[in-house]
């Protein structure tokens, strides 16, 4: 017997681990990281001598600030594909021929007339 006045689905647009948002979805954005002060973070280097009191030094920043991102929106796209940004001649990635080609060795003989033709 259903219960009567809940709405219980099954999964779908209605679902509990659906996330409704309004703001388009973005790339997450690069932090420069300080290598010192990710050698600090292994070696435990901060504020704390021996039966001293604070020496006042916390350790280096572990994030300088931003780092590389890549450009936003369109890029040239003449500058992609085989041979982009090459100079004009095979600009496809074509392979030339250097020298005579090899001849080969001999064909097989002629097998006309051995077998009747099919027709």
């Amino acid at each position: 017997m259903p219960m009567k006045g809940t709405h219980r689905p099954g999964g779908g647009l209605h679902s509990r681990v659906v996330k409704h948002t309004r703001a388009p979805k973005v790339e997450p954005r690069s932090r420069a990281q300080n290598p010192s002060a990710v050698a600090q973070l292994g070696e435990h280097v901060g504020d704390h001598v021996t039966n001293r009191g604070s020496t006042g030094y916390r350790g280096e920043p572990l994030v300088r600030g931003a780092g590389y991102n890549n450009p936003v929106g369109p890029t040239n796209m003449a500058l992609q594909g085989p041979g982009a940004g090459k100079n004009a001649i095979m600009p496809a990635g074509g392979q030339g021929c250097h020298g005579q080609p090899a001849q080969g060795a001999e064909g097989l003989p002629s097998t006309k007339g051995q077998w009747p033709d099919k027709r």
